[in-house]
């Protein structure tokens, strides 16, 4: 009876420390911060597919929001495609004061950097300047670039970093406003409602990596570019900011302008290049449909009636076509693979309904003297924006620094 009550306690002793070795400890909270970004040393590197693993609950949160600023455009009048003077809102106005929250960790495994960004948004935007028909003017028209109001947004989800290359003036305080991203200058281009990005130091320069949700997520890349300096005298239309060298299509790597000039027996208009007939609710064409799915247009009339290989869309009495609503708008934008030293960085984004999953990935070092050398002995200050169905006005937070764990 005692050898029996002995082998009982001594079962018992045993499940409940198997029960221990089964609930040890939590995990540590890595904690969070408003201003950094830990690093963290993995062991193993991350899949890239837009899903939170458990091993991203071991990096420290960077925890914050992007604001929109107020009067970083100008009130001015610009000229639309078809050459007629239009008064528009300052570029950021009607986005002001606009919020967007974010959640940012990362990590580094062998000779890679990883970034995981998670971000509020309520709408996967992507119908970007997409063509339309007007028939007041019997004409095919793109949705502005531009918000004239706050239900004129037609544009594309963006978010963007920016790293200095070495030592770059202001940059730790002002990110983004030390590469000359101000009201400051005169807008005096016909087409110009901003200003640019440039650098006033010749030895100076920034790495830009720019994700578009139309023109750069159709291949998992980020736009790879950067912002470099530009001789005086510098006015909003100095322009420093560009993509990195590729070894194909030159600055047409990635995608290029859907948009073409035909005679229309009247006088020369602008038109979409390619169509895809009978197709709904599509935004960018792939460079690989051009000629099958996609058709080029090669004439249009009067009326507006576009001729391609094997028909004719009249638009006339189709409320496919109309502005702001039609499923059937042409896109804006022909897609193509990002080349060479432009598709460094690799990205899988998800959209939840709710906002967006980030998974981002570059080696340390590419080798690329137009891109950041990440180095884990070092700090690095940074800047992140959210544009959010926007062209040019974004959220901003500044003033961003980066250390590794060792």
């Amino acid at each position: 009876m005692k050898k029996q009550i002995y082998y009982t306690l001594a079962l018992v002793a045993i499940f409940a420390m198997a029960c221990n070795n089964n609930n040890e400890d939590p995990p540590v909270d890595p904690g969070e911060s408003s201003s950094e970004l830990l690093v963290k040393k993995f062991t193993t590197a991350p899949t890239l597919d837009g899903t939170v693993d458990d091993m991203w609950n071991t990096a420290q949160k960077l925890v914050s929001s992007t604001a929109v600023p107020a009067n970083l455009g100008a009130r001015n009048t610009y000229y639309n495609e078809d050459g007629i003077g239009e008064e528009s809102l300052d570029i950021f106005e009607a986005y002001e004061g606009e919020i967007n929250n974010f959640t940012m960790r990362s990590g580094y495994f062998d000779n890679n950097i990883y970034f995981l960004i998670e971000w509020d948004d309520a709408t996967d935007s992507k119908d970007r300047q997409s063509w339309y028909f007007d028939p007041d003017t019997k004409l095919w028209k793109g949705e502005h670039k531009y918000a004239n109001a706050t239900n004129d947004k037609f544009y594309e989800d963006k978010f963007a970093f920016l790293f200095p290359i070495g030592e770059v003036d202001g940059f730790s305080a002002s990110t983004c406003y030390a590469a000359c991203h101000s009201s400051g200058g005169v807008i005096n281009s016909a087409k110009d409602k901003h200003t640019r990005h440039y650098l006033k130091n010749p030895d100076q320069k920034v790495d830009m990596w720019h994700w578009k949700r139309v023109r750069s997520s159709h291949n998992d890349k980020i736009d790879d570019q950067r912002i470099k300096y530009v001789e005086p005298p510098n006015t909003s239309s100095s322009n420093g900011r560009g993509g990195d060298p590729d070894s194909g299509n030159g600055s047409r790597s990635g995608y290029s302008n859907n948009k073409q000039t035909l005679y229309n027996g009247v006088t020369d208009v602008s038109v979409p290049k390619y169509v895809v007939p009978g197709g709904t609710d599509y935004y960018w064409i792939p460079e690989a449909d051009l000629g099958s799915t996609a058709k080029l247009v090669t004439a249009v009339d009067a009326n507006g009636v576009l001729t391609y290989d094997g028909g004719t869309i009249d638009p006339t009495g189709d409320a496919g076509y109309a502005q702001s609503t039609g499923n059937k708008r042409f896109p804006s934008i022909l897609t193509r693979d990002f080349l060479g030293d432009r598709a460094d960085i690799d990205v899988k984004v998800v959209y939840t309904g709710t906002g967006w999953i980030a998974e981002v990935s570059r080696k340390l070092n590419t080798g690329d003297p137009w891109d950041v050398v990440f180095d884990p002995a070092a700090e690095l200050p940074f800047g992140f924006a959210i544009f959010d169905n926007s062209a040019i006005a974004h959220g901003i937070k500044p003033g961003l620094n980066m250390k590794f764990e060792q």
